[in-house]
């Protein structure tokens, strides 16, 4: 997980769906495919004009922007949820949730 930084000049050619936030939306990399963070305007609904979503490239697109979906959606199905990151050596047992391996440790996210 990093953040992307796309340009205005990049935005006006139209070359890429536009992400949230353009200076630092959050994106998925593995290898030589990446998923962002989208927001589009729907409208339908008056509490919830805006939808987030996914956009992503290369040969794994599609799976990032599955896991990204399935992040937005944990995420927005308890909003008041409060993230917990667990970092244990290596050796010990992992618990349920996101782990992120490391050398020397695994660092577990849930929320």
């Amino acid at each position: 997980m990093c953040r992307l930084e796309v340009t205005a000049k990049a935005l006006e050619q139209e070359l890429l769906r536009r992400p949230a936030i353009p200076v630092r939306s959050p994106v998925l990399v593995e290898c030589d495919s990446l998923a962002y963070l989208t927001i589009t305007r729907e409208g339908a609904e008056a509490e919830r004009p805006f939808r987030l979503g996914a956009a992503a490239y290369g040969p794994r697109a599609e799976e990032l922007a599955r896991d990204l979906v399935a992040h937005i959606d944990a995420w927005g199905s308890d909003r008041l949820a409060v993230p917990r990151m667990t970092i244990t050596p290596v050796g010990w047992a992992s618990t349920a949730g996101h782990v992120i391996g490391k050398p020397e440790s695994r660092i577990t996210l849930t929320y």
